[in-house]
């Protein structure tokens, strides 16, 4: 095999990858889709956690304390099974809500 035609080869294939690639892209902006997504810092430690289950949906930032403790801020919109859907933001600290307000 002469090296144009190990380039030509070598072209063919870089161009079938940039296609594959392409396609790839266009799926995943497409079809990109989860119940729970969260996003850390530096350090690993969830600060953003978006979530979508259960018939709820929220965001809730957190801050991380002393000794492994939190405190944390929920916008949430929640389907209720009797009567009109919640929509509130609650205060957390150590996973316990502290406060809570609610619309209507």
């Amino acid at each position: 095999m002469t090296s144009a035609d190990q380039l030509t080869g070598l072209q063919d294939r870089l161009a079938t990858l940039e296609l594959e690639l392409a396609l790839l892209r266009a799926s995943v902006e497409e079809r990109l889709r989860s119940r729970r997504i969260a996003v850390v810092d530096e350090d690993g430690i969830e600060r953003v956690v978006l979530d979508a289950r259960h018939g709820t949906g929220s965001v809730l930032v957190l801050l991380p304390g002393d000794g492994g403790s939190t405190t944390g801020v929920e916008v949430y919109a929640s389907q209720s099974e009797v009567g009109p859907p919640e929509v509130g933001v609650c205060v957390l600290r150590d996973g316990d809500v502290v406060s809570r307000w609610t619309a209507g």
